[in-house]
């Protein structure tokens, strides 16, 4: 059985506002969202819904315990910009199903429909597998992390566990143009040759995140870079405080060191911020 949460209050984006560094004046984004949530569960031992509602088995097949689908992701509009909120929306429905290599020629598939095709594959393996004996899960989700007029950020997160050893978990971060929805790199941002100067700036970053000194070597922490060399990964995102970066588990070190998140304020690289470019609003003018 499907559980389908809309939360009541529609946001207004100039809640995330993009502040001019230096400055008090906030740009606000020509978007609303409501945030809806969905929930799917089947097996032979599940617990009641959180709304009260019994929730029913999905097969026939007996399965010794239960498994949840969850996705929670926002749903844009905009008066101003609806082009731009139906591009985003079906962006972030792609990313939610892992198909960011849709074509762009192709429909977007139908947001509920597609999510419970997905959690009923997730479902049908689960009761299908003799070998569960724990509970199966998995929760995705999109938040909307920053917006201005010019871009918005969105936090794509994953986690769950269908046996093995341990949970999974992982995060991901898209920059988007505000204007027509499409995903903006960092090439869009900054200066050409940039990456020298952001490495450096990143590095120190990470050190002080991760509690190394200057002289520490990163192989020896249990960091694993090319040539024993910092550098920076391409899962970034845009904040009202600069630029941050996101390493998962397993990417740069063993499972147990954790992932790896660090922040680069304007501050530290406003110099390689294209002047042309949608990070330019937060120079001082």
């Amino acid at each position: 059985m499907m559980r389908v949460h809309i939360l009541p209050m529609t946001l207004a984006l100039s809640l995330l506002t993009a502040c001019d560094i230096g400055s008090e004046a906030a740009t606000e984004a020509s978007f609303t969202f409501q945030t809806i949530e969905l929930v799917w569960q089947g097996g032979t031992n599940c617990k009641e819904g959180v709304d009260g509602d019994e929730v029913t088995t999905t097969s026939d097949v007996e399965a010794p315990l239960c498994a949840t689908v969850s996705f929670s992701y926002p749903e844009l509009s905009s008066e101003a910009k609806p082009e731009a909120a139906a591009a985003i929306n079906a962006l972030i429905r792609e990313e939610l199903l892992d198909q960011a290599e849709q074509s762009s020629t192709q429909s977007p598939p139908t947001t509920q429909a597609a999510l419970k095709s997905f959690a009923d594959d997730f479902i049908q393996a689960f009761v299908q597998e003799k070998n569960a004996f724990t509970d199966w899960n998995v929760e995705r989700s999109a938040s909307l992390v920053y917006a201005s007029d010019s871009l918005l950020t969105v936090l794509f997160e994953e986690s769950g566990y269908t046996g093995g050893a341990h949970p999974y978990s992982g995060a991901r971060y898209l920059v988007l143009d505000a204007q027509n929805g499409e995903v903006l790199h960092l090439a869009d941002l900054l200066n050409n040759g940039y990456a020298a100067s952001l490495n450096i700036e990143g590095e120190k970053a990470f050190r002080e995140a991760r509690g190394l000194t200057d002289a520490s070597s990163l192989d020896e922490a249990g960091f694993i870079f090319d040539n024993n060399v910092f550098a920076l990964n391409n899962n970034f995102g845009v904040t009202q405080e600069g630029l941050v970066f996101y390493f998962n588990s397993y990417e740069i070190a063993p499972y147990a060191m954790g992932p790896t998140q660090i922040q680069i304020p304007f501050e530290d690289f406003q110099s390689l911020i294209r002047p042309d470019g949608p990070l330019s609003s937060q120079l001082d003018s």
